[in-house]
């Protein structure tokens, strides 16, 4: 298994008053809230087990790009959160 190296959070508060990491803050949790929300939709789609192949293929590619950007959206997400306090 190979190392993984952390990169910064997507959004990076300026380096102004804590007012500015505050809504920085504020903007990543309302978009880490809507892709949040994206995948459970998804998921609920998935479970009225779609009669189609290809639209069952298509919820499913959905979802795994949805997957992807929560897990590139929260990639360093906690020492920034944790910075904050």
């Amino acid at each position: 298994m190979r190392a993984v190296k952390r990169r910064p959070p997507a959004v990076r508060p300026s380096a102004g008053p804590p007012a500015d990491s505050s809504r920085a803050a504020t903007i990543l949790l309302r978009e880490l809230r809507a892709e949040c929300e994206n995948v459970v939709r998804l998921i609920r789609r998935l479970e009225t087990h779609p009669r189609a192949e290809r639209a069952r293929d298509e919820i499913l590619g959905e979802l795994s790009a949805a997957v992807l950007h929560l897990h590139a959206h929260t990639e360093g997400l906690d020492d920034f959160l944790c910075s904050l306090e």
